[in-house]
């Protein structure tokens, strides 16, 4: 018989992202996370005993390359402000400033935003609005609103919140026609808490609020609380997908690093255990031992100030040790996983032209982009859309557009885009202004450098102007 279904029944989508989303969270939580998980992540060994498996992960320790390269990849885009074009509303210069409602403005809460989308392969924002009183005659206008002060705020949702969610295509654009969010509630009862577990569902215009409850015959029922109707004909709920595999589907841009970043910890664990037991020769003995008692059985005394007899001439005391290979082999591994996740992270900052000689890559510069810079371009048309909805909740015609840093990506290192550009200046092609902006993108000059300031260290220089500037060629040029 069929289990019947309630407002909290994932999608197919959302069962098949689930485990994906635990593993990734496992390996971010950290060392005491992955011994939370125990055998999923680190199987126990064939008839090795629970106490040797219990102290193997006890000294497990994780060395989180995955963490590392998130906070990389996430730390790029955001290394310099938000830029806020002058199309955003002046109506909305309130509300960058606190976007949620807790006080973080634009910048702080979409970093999280793109955090999470970058970790899960996607993430989401609803834009809600406070439910007022009505208004004269049961209708709350745009001017009540703002008379008590009520403006759309944002949420984050992470994708494990939003347990099923559908579309369909309208004018070539795709549309939310039903969206299922969790949303459980804790309340104090006493010393104690109680956890209401409550799916807040979403339709164009509508929204209804639901709470699992125990009935009759300890029977589960799902009684809704509260139905109100939004000023909106969409769900104004906006996803973030850095790599889309399909509606609700992704492929996160972390997942193979965070499996060779579980293979390594299983590495390391093994490494552990072997360089416990290679640290502790194991005492042998031939022949009878000296020390027994009335029973005949022998109790031997390893330690300094202790004495080791057997009354066999030919009995010998001797230690046996671990040879020492499986451990070289053992950091081998480890060093060749520790490689592998380091080219990975670099990887998605690699620009990925289509042409393929030197020349032909620094003059396709501008069509190519990394990996990383394609994620933040598809965040930035995430963020606009939200701020458009912001918009529609204002009663505006639009929320304006922002942008985010995209020049991580370039590298003082990039010889053959250098090579090209001094020569572009050395034809007059641009002006002194536009190649020294070039190098400053190019990380050759510090963000700190001042054009005007060097203009006049320059002129001051003037008397001494006759020993000439060159180039590493060794081409007397005047840049």
């Amino acid at each position: 018989m069929k289990k019947e279904s309630g407002p909290d029944t994932p999608s197919s989508s959302y069962v098949a992202m689930a485990p994906l989303w635990d593993k990734i969270d496992a390996v971010l939580g950290g060392t005491e996370s992955m011994r939370g998980r125990s055998t999923l992540y680190l199987p126990q060994h064939y008839r090795e005993s629970q106490e040797t498996y219990a102290e193997r992960l006890s000294r497990a320790i994780l060395i989180n390359s995955t963490e590392q390269t998130l906070g990389g990849w996430v730390g790029r885009p955001f290394s310099k402000p938000m830029q806020r074009n002058p199309d955003i509303p002046e109506q909305l210069g309130e509300f960058l400033e606190d976007v949620d409602m807790l006080g973080n403005n634009l910048d702080v809460f979409c970093r999280q935003w793109f955090r999470e989308g970058v970790a899960k392969g996607f993430s989401h924002v609803l834009v809600d609005f406070p439910d007022g009183t009505p208004g004269i005659d049961g209708v709350r206008t745009l001017a009540d609103d703002r008379r008590d002060g009520l403006r759309p705020f944002l949420v984050h949702l992470p994708p494990e919140n939003v347990i099923a969610a559908y579309s369909e295509v309208v004018g070539g654009r795709e549309r939310l026609t039903h969206v299922r969010i969790r949303e459980d509630v804790i309340e104090r009862d006493g010393y104690d808490e109680i956890v209401r577990e409550r799916v807040r569902v979403y339709e164009p215009g509508v929204v209804r609020l639901f709470e699992k409850r125990e009935g009759k015959g300890k029977k589960v029922e799902w009684v809704m609380l509260e139905e109100r109707e939004y000023g909106l004909p969409y769900v104004p709920m906006v996803t973030y997908y850095s790599q889309r595999q399909g509606f609700m589907l992704s492929k996160p841009p972390l997942l193979d690093l965070v499996n060779m970043n579980i293979a390594h910890w299983q590495s390391m664990s093994d490494q552990i255990a072997v360089l416990t037991v290679a640290r502790f020769p194991m005492l042998a003995a031939s022949g009878g031992l000296d020390g027994g008692d009335e029973s005949g059985e022998s109790e031997v005394v390893v330690g300094p100030k202790a004495l080791l007899e057997s009354r066999d001439p030919a009995g010998r005391v001797y230690y046996v040790e671990h040879s020492g290979k499986a451990i070289a082999s053992g950091r081998t591994d480890l060093l060749d996983l520790e490689e592998k996740m380091a080219k990975y992270g670099a990887e998605y900052l690699t620009k990925k032209p289509g042409r393929q000689t030197a020349t032909a890559r620094s003059l396709d510069s501008a069509e190519a982009t990394s990996p990383l810079q394609d994620m933040v371009h598809r965040f930035v048309d995430s963020v606009n859309l939200v701020l458009q909805y912001v918009a529609d909740w204002s009663g505006l015609d639009t929320g304006g557009t922002v942008d985010l840093n995209t020049d991580f990506g370039l590298s003082g290192q990039d010889t053959a885009a250098l090579q090209t550009l001094l020569e572009t200046r050395r034809n007059r092609d641009i002006s002194r202004e536009a190649f020294l902006r070039e190098l400053q993108r190019y990380n050759v000059l510090d963000r700190s450098y001042d054009m005007e300031e060097d203009s006049e260290s320059i002129e001051s220089e003037k008397a001494f102007d006759g020993i000439p500037r060159t180039p590493p060629t060794g081409e007397a040029i005047d840049v």
